[in-house]
Formats: C-alpha cells, sequence, structure tokens
C-alpha cells in the first residue's frame, strides 16, 4: 500500500505496508454498477482502499489475477467487478484497455451519429 503526499510542489509516495499474493484470498470491489475507485482487499483481515481512479482499480484487478494465473495458480476470488473489464477474452480487451475502450466507444457513437444524420431517400 503506497501513501500519496504533496509536499508543495512535489509530490511523494511513501510504501505504508506490504503484502504477499499468496495471502490474498478476494478482491471485493463493492459495488460493480457504480463507478467507484473503492475496493476491499481480503487477507487474514480486510483491507479498505481507493484506488486513484475506477479504472485504476480495474486495472489493479487485472493485474493481480494475471500474476495469480502465473506463479501461483490458485484460487483467487475477484468479486463484484464487472466480468467484461476483467476477461481478456472480452470484445473490449486490449493491452491499452482503458484507453483503447474509450476509443471504441467514441468511434461507435461517431458512426451511429453519422448514420442518423445520413438522409433516407
Amino acid at each position: 500500500m503506497v501513501k500519496h503526499l504533496r509536499v508543495d510542489r512535489e509530490e511523494k509516495y511513501e510504501i505504508v505496508e506490504k503484502w504477499f499474493l499468496k495471502d490474498l484470498e478476494m478482491i471485493d470491489g463493492k459495488e460493480p454498477d457504480t463507478d467507484n475507485p473503492y475496493f476491499d482487499m481480503h487477507f487474514h483481515k480486510v483491507y479498505n482502499l481507493e484506488a486513484y481512479s475506477c479504472a485504476s482499480k480495474y486495472t489493479f484487478a487485472r493485474t493481480l489475477n494475471k500474476l495469480n494465473e502465473m506463479y501461483l495458480k490458485k484460487d483467487l476470488k475477484i468479486v463484484n467487478f464487472d466480468e467484461t473489464y476483467l476477461n481478456d477474452d472480452s470484445i473490449w480487451s486490449s493491452n491499452n484497455r482503458d484507453c483503447l475502450v474509450l476509443i471504441r466507444i467514441c468511434f461507435y457513437a461517431s458512426n451511429l451519429l453519422c448514420l442518423s444524420l445520413c438522409p433516407l431517400s
């Protein structure tokens, strides 16, 4: 866990606590239908955490899941997250997930706008 500090114009990061991935039992996104950065990590006790943004919360969960699959291969529970944004086989997945999702949504929206403005003859 890292604490973000701002001193005058300088930004500093301080490591507050460390855990082992093997000790992580569950990640709880709390509310999958709302855009919030809050989540819980369940170790021997529950830690309430806040990410920088909702997108960074999902990126963190994806990263932990991939690390678990690569190294531990244990049953890591990830609950209360939208599965669409957690899985690699999703239509929205890519290496730059968060930015690419936004670009694709904008592309589809602009196509719909163009189509709706075209006169039907």
